[in-house]
């Protein structure tokens, strides 16, 4: 429980209702069973479709017994009425006030964010219900009322027809899962049992008494708590038990121990999640599996733990996790069992699906989130591989056997439930445990007991961290003395023996002997006999010590004894008698001096017989000072009394139960009847609106005749395109043929020009000429004849400018460049000079030769110059002329 309270904002509590599909049906009968004195305001949120406009407010208030408003922005709550969350919108609860939002998230309206931000204002005066529907939406609103203090209550997922809400809620946050018909006076009598707790003044000494009985069974002191808060959860718990006062409570706490567990876990709120005291966490982490994985991987690769009181599973996932991490790779090759037990088999069962909200997984750390979950449609799953490592089971730790070879047990904030006794006793299993391989024991924080220093030495004294240093055996929990009880939750209370009963000895008058007082029993055994043995009325004499000192035949009879012996108890002896209330009730006689009765004790007879009903009245016999103080039992049969009583008792629940089954009948008679008008009403509507669609329908048809006209036209333009297209297409074909017949010339042409330029290829190839054609402004060399070829010795020149590979060409210079230029310009033949020249011969000998070269432009399509032909010619030396120069 936190230590301090939460403002109380409003002076109203508040009901919030949650569904989801096959809600309205769900709804209907919901409020249908509500009171007409409901004494809180009621807000239902179902998801909607937010295209369409709601009519579950006209729906319910159909069947509802309170007004039915929907929601407006900034309305204030009032009690005993009912109001519906429209489609498409979001709802915040603010100080007695509603605030609505455009819902930008599905499910339109998200149950989550109303539950939040209301258990932010009402705390622990929320209740919050989850009815049917389909995914998880609720569930982390669910756990934010929970930790605030508040009530929560499912539906019962066996009678939903969508148990997805219900179910995806932790059952260790869930106080109340109940069927949708018993929903509506639950919420009724929570609230007038919470609505006005006893105030301090007035609890007195009946609180302090509770609180000591707690303290004395759980071991817990709750008397430093807040006052207020402590009466506002016992007067829950005494709704839910149906006690009306304290006393009577404190009475009930006596008679069923277990409900001191309840108590505890009401004053705690105790909620588990993964990683809790993250401190302590990254101490086992860093700190002790590493040792505890060093010494496995010496030995054989298997560790076990054990997480004891595992409510949920969030602890033992959270050590795979660790675990896991530490590994890492390895994790394949070893053996990893991790048993998860606790008492509560729904939280068993809920943890073993390994199913959580997004809300719950808030204090685990991103990586882990992304590494060892898997995301569900509303919520996420543990990975495979870490459940496959934890083992979930029921067990009852002051019962059922610890489990052997263990290398790390995890008890935390459980053994504050216990008595001393169950302690030792669950730290000796523990002791058992880890004592062959010295494992390690995780305690809480909270709690306050040490372990045996001979068992156990401490490793870390803040997060309770200790080291088994010798083994143990199971040690036998002591037997439970007579009407002693257990708590199955996490409570178990203390073996506590009956005070022994005072001997007769111990009462003796000052001066009396024991025989003289036997002497005197013994005639007051005869006087009674004599007097008593004739009397119809069944009567018996007992002394402080509750030995029967005598009983006339009527009382042997009804009490089933065959005769009475000297040291004969009364309490035992009487077979079926109700021994804590008898020993109780002759007590007080004796030390009260008064007379007292106990009415209708059922004693057994025959096996499968009838019980006998007798009357017990005990009185004080007046005797003389010197004789021991003696009682008298009246023992009167009531057997036909008590079945006459119950005859008329079971008369009248048949009349009753028959009255309640025609109020029924005519409820359902009515409500059928209401629902035949609206069927009705729902009917002729309907019969509108098919008149109104037959009209349209006539209309389309209309339409439709007219666009099939249309549609006849179209197709006759279709049919006059259709025919051009034809004739196109003969003109296409047309143009084809004449387009085949120029290419089979063009292929012709080119055929020819194959020919000539093969033969030109063959003549240039022969020509005693040396040859070098020029292309372009810049005459390029774009090729040259075989006999230049042998002149450039295998070098590359084509493309290059013919100014820049003059060098190449033997007995060319400055004058023939510029002549070829003039040419490209002037479109006129130039001829140089005789030109001495050394040119290899065939051999590769220079001999002296003289070239005389003729410049000739070229021309393209147009006429255009597009390039030079140099021609050189041998001319050999004439005698007695000179060379000549260019032309």
């Amino acid at each position: 429980m936190d230590s301090t309270e939460q403002r109380d904002s409003t002076s109203n509590e508040l009901v919030i209702v949650g569904t989801s599909a096959g809600g309205v049906e769900a709804l209907s009968v919901l409020v249908s069973t509500l009171p007409t004195d409901f004494p809180a305001p009621i807000i239902l949120a179902q998801h909607l479709d937010p295209e369409r406009p709601s009519a579950l407010g006209d729906i319910l208030q159909r069947r509802a017994t309170l007004p039915v408003e929907i929601i407006e922005d900034h309305a204030v709550l009032q009690p005993g009425r009912i109001y519906v969350v429209p489609s498409n919108t979001d709802v915040r609860i603010e100080d007695g006030h509603i605030g609505l939002d455009r819902s930008v998230e599905r499910p339109r309206p998200s149950i989550d964010r109303l539950l939040s931000s209301a258990a932010l204002i009402y705390a622990e005066r929320l209740i919050a219900v989850i009815l049917t529907g389909t995914g998880g939406d609720g569930a982390a609103g669910a756990v934010d009322v929970k930790n605030a203090g508040g009530v929560v209550v499912i539906q019962s997922p066996e009678s939903a027809r969508y148990p997805s809400m219900p179910s995806t809620i932790p059952p260790s946050i869930v106080d109340f899962s109940v069927d949708i018909q018993e929903i509506g006076p639950l919420l009724h009598d929570l609230l007038v049992g919470v609505e006005q707790p006893t105030p301090p003044e007035q609890a007195g000494d009946v609180l302090q008494e509770i609180l000591g009985l707690v303290g004395r069974q759980a071991n817990i002191d709750f008397r430093p708590y807040k006052s207020t808060t402590i009466l506002r959860r016992i007067n829950r718990r005494m709704t839910i038990v149906q006690r009306v006062t304290m006393r009577d409570y404190l009475a009930y706490l006596g008679e069923h121990p277990e409900e001191v567990g309840e108590l505890v876990n009401a004053f705690l709120i105790n909620v588990t999640e993964f990683f809790r005291d993250r401190e302590a966490f990254d101490y086992l982490r860093d700190e002790v599996l590493p040792v505890l994985i060093g010494e496995a991987r010496q030995r054989d690769r298997v560790l076990r733990l054990w997480s004891a009181g595992c409510a949920t599973g969030e602890e033992p996932y959270s050590l795979a996790m660790l675990v896991a991490e530490l590994l890492g790779e390895e994790l394949p090759q070893w053996s990893i069992r991790i048993f998860a037990t606790d008492l509560d088999e729904a939280a068993i069962s809920f943890a073993r699906s390994g199913v959580y909200t997004e809300s719950v997984l808030k204090s685990v750390p991103q990586e882990y989130r992304e590494r060892y979950f898997e995301h569900l449609e509303y919520g996420y799953r543990i990975a495979r591989s870490l459940r496959q490592m934890v083992i979930f089971g029921h067990q009852d730790l002051s019962r059922n056997a610890a489990f052997p070879r263990i290398d790390l047990a995890v008890c935390r904030n459980v053994l504050i439930y216990f008595t001393p006794a169950l302690q030792e006793y669950v730290l000796s299993q523990f002791a058992f445990s880890l004592g062959s391989s010295q494992g390690y024991l995780f305690l809480g924080k909270a709690e306050t007991i040490r372990p045996n220093q001979a068992q156990f030495e401490i490793v870390n004294k803040q997060w309770k961290v200790y080291r088994c240093v010798a083994p143990s055996p199971i040690l036998a929990l002591p037997r439970r003395g007579a009407g002693e009880g257990t708590l199955p939750a996490r409570a178990r209370s203390a073996s506590r023996a009956a005070p022994p009963a005072a001997t007769t000895s111990d009462r003796l008058p000052a001066g009396v002997s024991p025989n003289t007082q036997n002497a005197d029993l013994n005639q007051v055994r005869r006087a009674t006999e004599y007097l008593l043995r004739f009397l119809p009325l069944g009567v018996a004499v007992i002394d402080r010590s509750y030995r029967l000192v005598t009983a006339n035949a009527a009382a042997r009879r009804l009490l089933g004894l065959r005769e009475v012996g000297d040291e004969m108890d009364f309490l035992h002896a009487v077979r079926g008698l109700p021994y804590a209330e008898a020993r109780n009730t002759i007590d007080a006689v004796f030390r009260d001096r008064m007379t007292l009765t106990l009415p209708e004790v059922e004693l057994p007879t025959s096996p499968g017989g009838i019980g006998r009903f007798l009357s017990f009245s005990f009185a004080l016999m007046a005797l003389d000072a010197g004789l021991p103080e003696l009682a008298t039992i009246s023992i009167t049969d009531v057997t036909e009394q008590m079945q006459a009583r119950r005859q008329l008792e079971a008369s009248y629940m048949e009349q009753e139960r028959l009255v309640t089954e025609l109020a029924g009948t005519n409820q359902r008679l009515n409500d059928m009847n209401k629902d035949l008008l609206d069927a009705n009403e729902e009917l002729q509507v309907t019969n509108e609106e098919m008149m109104l669609t037959q009209e349209e329908l006539q209309t389309a048809l209309e339409e439709f005749e007219s666009t099939n006209e249309e549609l006849q036209a179209t197709n006759e333009e279709l049919e006059t395109n259709n025919e051009e297209l034809q004739a196109t297409n003969e003109e296409l074909q047309t143009t084809n043929d004449e387009l085949r017949a120029r290419t089979i010339e063009l292929q012709e042409l080119m055929v020819v020009l194959e020919s000539e330029r093969t033969r030109l290829s063959e003549i240039v190839q022969l020509a005693p000429f040396y040859i070098t054609v020029l292309k372009g402004r810049e005459l390029a060399v774009e090729a040259f004849n075989p006999r230049y070829a042998r002149l450039l010795e295998g070098r590359t020149i084509l493309g290059e400018s013919f100014a820049s590979v003059t060098e190449h060409f033997y007995g060319v210079d400055q004058t023939v460049i510029d002549l070829a230029r003039e040419v490209y310009h002037t479109d006129t033949t130039r001829t140089t000079r005789r030109v001495l020249t050394d040119l290899p011969n065939e051999r590769g000998e220079m001999r002296e030769h003289h070239l005389v070269y003729t410049l000739v432009p070229t021309h393209d399509l147009v006429g255009r110059v597009n390039g030079v032909v140099i021609y050189g010619v041998d001319e050999p030396e004439r005698s007695g002329t000179g060379e000549r120069g260019g032309e």
